[in-house]
């Protein structure tokens, strides 16, 4: 007899949650990822003058925004950073084996890092996108170590736009 008030009990509470859809969030804490903001991050501006230009197009979609750009913008040059490490070091491994996976990866990054950018600054992702696309181009094809050099310089560009944007 008590398993089966258990049991109705546990039903009557699923029907509340699905007719009422309260908001359960304080349930489960939202984790966010705190990365330490460096002032005096180390990054270098493009030497190729298109990709300088690209680069500076993604600066410019920081500019007059309202939100928190120093800290959004060096979250994101510390990310381009990283995924410019992971593709260079990633000729012995080959985890990114693609252009397609570039892509993906860059995507994905701000997901990963919940930064919760989209439509924070117009422009951003299109820009980033644009650069991105002028070093490795629209195919899907194998990186050569041509191409996975253009990807490094590609994010290093990224990185140091997303530096400048932040200040």
């Amino acid at each position: 007899m008590l398993n089966s008030k258990v049991v109705l009990f546990i039903a009557g509470v699923l029907i509340f949650v699905g007719i009422f859809k309260p908001n359960l969030s304080f349930i489960v804490p939202n984790k966010t990822v705190d990365v330490i903001v460096n002032p005096d991050l180390e990054v270098s501006r493009p030497i190729d003058e298109v990709l300088l230009e690209k680069a500076q197009a993604v600066t410019k979609a920081f500019d007059g925004s309202a939100f928190d750009r120093n800290k959004d913008g060096q979250r994101l040059a510390l990310l381009y950073l990283d995924l410019a490490t992971l593709i260079e070091l990633d000729g012995e491994q080959e985890v990114v084996k693609t252009t397609e996976e570039i892509r993906q990866a860059n995507s994905l990054s701000g997901t990963m890092l919940r930064l919760n950018l989209k439509g924070t600054y117009p422009g951003l992702s299109d820009a980033a996108n644009d650069l991105l696309v002028s070093q490795i181009g629209e195919d899907i094809v194998p990186l050569d170590s041509n191409l996975r050099a253009k990807a490094v310089d590609a994010f290093r560009a990224l990185a140091w736009a997303c530096f400048e944007g932040s200040k």
